[in-house]
This record gives C-alpha cells, sequence and structure tokens, in this order.
C-alpha cells in the first residue's frame, strides 16, 4: 500500500483547495480559531456591510458545517499555512519598515543638500542667510543616521533593567532633601525676581 505524502504547506492556494476553501483559511488566518471563522462567516452572511463582508463576501457562499470546515482545516493544514502566512507577513513588514526608514533619511539628507546649496548661492550674491535651518536639518540628518548631535549621543541601546535596583533608605533620605533644597532655591529666586 502506498500512502501519499502530505503536500508542504503553502500560504497560497493548494492543489485541490477549491476557490472557497482558500478563502476560508484566508478568513481563518484573520480571526484565529475555527469558531471565530464560523460566527465571521455568519456575520458576512446576513450583513454586506463591513471589511470582512467586502473582502469575503462573495467567495464564501454558503457556510458548510463546522464538520466540513474542521475537515478543510486539517486536511488543508490550516494551522501550519496560518503560521507561515503570518512569519511571511512579518518579513514582509519588516521589509516595508525598512525601506520607509530608508527613504525618510534619503529625503532629509536630500532636504539637508538642497538647503546648503540654496544658502551658498544666497551668500555668493551677497545675500544675508541664517543658520538656523541648516543646523536643524543637519541635526535631522545626523539623528536619522543614528549619529551623535553636537554634545549629545543619539543612543539605540535601552536601560538594562537587569541593572536596575531600588533606591537604599539611605538614598531615598538624601533624594528627599534635595528635592527640599531645590524647591527652597526655587522659592527664593521667585521671591527675587517678583520683587525686582
Amino acid at each position: 500500500m502506498q500512502t501519499t505524502k502530505p503536500e508542504k504547506p503553502t500560504t497560497s492556494k493548494m492543489p485541490g483547495e477549491t476557490e472557497k476553501q482558500y478563502t476560508a483559511f484566508l478568513l481563518y488566518c484573520e480571526v484565529g480559531s475555527v469558531s471565530k471563522l464560523i460566527q465571521a462567516w455568519e456575520q458576512i452572511s446576513r450583513s454586506s456591510a463591513g471589511e470582512l463582508s467586502v473582502i469575503f463576501g462573495s467567495k464564501l457562499g454558503d457556510l458548510p458545517s463546522e464538520r466540513t470546515i474542521e475537515r478543510w482545516s486539517v486536511k488543508y493544514q490550516w494551522v501550519e499555512r496560518a503560521d507561515k502566512k503570518l512569519a511571511e507577513d512579518l518579513e514582509g513588514l519588516k521589509k516595508k519598515t525598512t525601506q520607509i526608514r530608508q527613504k525618510r533619511a534619503y529625503l532629509i539628507t536630500e532636504a539637508f543638500w538642497s538647503k546648503l546649496q540654496m544658502l551658498r548661492k544666497q551668500m555668493q550674491a551677497g545675500e544675508p542667510t541664517s543658520v538656523q535651518e541648516v543646523r536643524i536639518l543637519w541635526e535631522m540628518t545626523r539623528i536619522e543616521w543614528g549619529e551623535p548631535v553636537g554634545k549629545y549621543e543619539v543612543s539605540k541601546n535601552y536601560i538594562d533593567e537587569s541593572q536596575q535596583r531600588p533606591l537604599t533608605p539611605e538614598e531615598i533620605e538624601l533624594s528627599k532633601k534635595i528635592t527640599e533644597l531645590e524647591i527652597e532655591f526655587n522659592d527664593k529666586q521667585n521671591e527675587k525676581n517678583s520683587a525686582a
């Protein structure tokens, strides 16, 4: 007796899978379980409004029995395929995010370069120029590329929570005294300013 090897899970339509079954799989990916799929399918059947209805309504048709849907789920490996689809979607999202970051960095760098060229022409023509706008663009460019700005450094490292510890009683007491001194100092400064 020869056993057939199950098809390798894919996020596209599998061999032998009907349009209705594939659409049900896609809806399953959206909602996350067979029971939620049935609820969503019933809602789509009742109403032609809503995002799910627009996307899935025309291809789903009548709702089959829960047992039929469960057979489809097993036969066409919905769980494995849904995991694979999620991984593919996340990878696509990462690529898109990277493209957006690169595009933004390019646009900021381009704006900085254009502004420099414009200011150079103004200076050559003997017109007065302002450095503030150039400085802002320069800082935006540096930050976008993850480089330090002036005395400050752009850090991509975050606080290491494992190195955090609660304050000791002495540190708490010292912090209270520092706060009291700051309040006292600010009050005196306010008195001086109001008297002047």
